[in-house]
């Protein structure tokens, strides 16, 4: 055989191979795909987003909606039980030997994030139960992502008649409760026929920084002049060719990675351009809604922005102890050094506790032992299932101590 042949076997050979490879690699990635879409439930998923506007409490999780969240750092599926929470099927029959613990709180308590499985209210419930007590305990899940202490308190008003909880645990996030509770206070209406609170639109307390952050942005870009030197049928092959190549899973799978790469880039400029905004105006609560968190202004202008906080947990307090409930507070701290140095929003907890007579579970000193970066996602700041796992430990070996939960079955030994 002459070396021309042979080059051209060997050149046909190496195309043979690569083809086989590329099908084989197809395959094993539309398999993937189709058990991924499978085990998140994605083919029966109608729903954009797995939450609606409230005119009660600003925005509600919609009782049964099947949500794929996937974000840069985390891909799940969110899932609303019938009563509207991220949280086990559950009955509102409430059995004798069952005791119930509700958790309210933000997207830090949803288990934004993470699976359900993984999240810190999931954790909680499996722990408490062991070893197996005179009840069974389950632990609602009421926490709602952008919930601060007044959303809390209007979603308690509706829980309690409904749940019956033997227990209120109140998840009280440093990061921005008292800043949200702070702008939700400014939308909020209030009716002066039943002093009912009720809200006209679902604005959110971030939308102020975004705003001034997309405006920053425009301004450095600019208006970008448009080519008209394309003819409209390069435009329309150009789309019918990128509809076809992206039947390819391969192809998908390659574009997904490089929307991945941008996306992580766009993450960290947003993070690093949010946190100079801050920082240049740090004074300002509708921007720096972790204002307490800081040594900025005098003590007594922080005091007053904690008042509207305050005042919401007492009313929560007193809907507990008219029914006879316990309640008990959980702080969740900003993991950051920089943030949490600053001692005085975890002085103004325990107060609160002492002025209340209810128990305070403090996360930071456990959670300062590591470093941050093992417990929330980089980019996110939300917890990872570690962060969540290590949350759930920490409030579970404190609800032992303080005697709030069902005794232990007595040993047969």
């Amino acid at each position: 055989m002459s070396k021309k042949r042979i080059t051209l076997l060997g050149l046909v050979t190496v195309v043979f191979s690569f083809g086989v490879s590329l099908l084989f690699a197809e395959m094993i990635l539309r398999v993937n795909d189709w058990y991924r879409a499978s085990k998140l439930g994605t083919l029966q998923l109608d729903q954009d987003v797995a939450y609606e506007f409230s005119a009660t409490r600003h925005h509600r999780l919609i009782p049964g909606a099947r949500y794929r969240h996937k974000e840069f750092e985390y891909d799940y599926l969110w899932a609303n039980n019938s009563l509207g929470m991220r949280d086990r099927k559950r009955s509102i029959h409430k059995d004798a030997d069952r005791f119930r613990i509700l958790f309210l709180g933000d997207s830090m308590v949803q288990g934004y994030g993470v699976p359900f499985e993984q999240s810190m209210v999931y954790r909680l419930e499996t722990s408490l139960n062991q070893p197996l007590r005179e009840k069974k305990i389950e632990v609602f899940n009421g926490g709602v992502f952008g919930y601060s202490p007044l959303l809390e308190y209007l979603y308690l008003k509706e829980l309690l008649p409904l749940v019956a909880p033997d227990l209120v645990l109140v998840g009280f996030f440093l990061g921005n409760d008292v800043g949200d509770d702070y702008f939700y206070t400014q939308q909020a209406l209030v009716s002066e026929e039943n002093d009912l609170v009720y809200f006209a639109d679902m604005k959110w307390p971030w939308d102020y920084h975004n705003e001034i952050l997309e405006t920053e942005a425009s301004v450095a870009v600019g208006d970008k002049p448009e080519i008209k030197s394309i003819k409209s049928h390069r435009l329309a092959l150009s789309g019918y060719l990128k509809s076809l190549l992206l039947k390819s899973h391969i192809a998908r799978a390659i574009k997904d990675v490089r929307d991945r790469t941008k996306k992580k880039r766009d993450y960290r400029d947003y993070n690093e351009r949010l946190a100079k905004l801050i920082e240049d105006r740090k004074g300002d609560i509708n921007i720096n809604l972790g204002l307490i968190n800081y040594p900025v202004g005098t003590k007594k202008q922080r005091r007053e922005y904690w008042q509207l906080s305050i005042s919401y947990l007492k009313k929560m307090h007193q809907l507990c102890k008219a029914d006879g409930i316990p309640m008990a507070l959980v702080v969740i701290p900003v993991l950051e050094a920089e943030v949490n140095q600053f001692e005085e929003p975890y002085k103004v907890m325990e107060e609160i506790g002492r002025e209340l007579s209810v128990p305070v579970i403090q996360l930071l000193p456990e959670m300062r032992r590591w470093s941050p970066e093992e417990f929330v996602y980089e980019l996110d700041g939300h917890w990872n299932a570690e962060g969540n796992r290590l949350a759930a430990t920490i409030v579970d070996e404190e609800l032992r101590d303080l005697h709030l939960l069902p005794a232990p079955l007595a040993s047969e030994d």
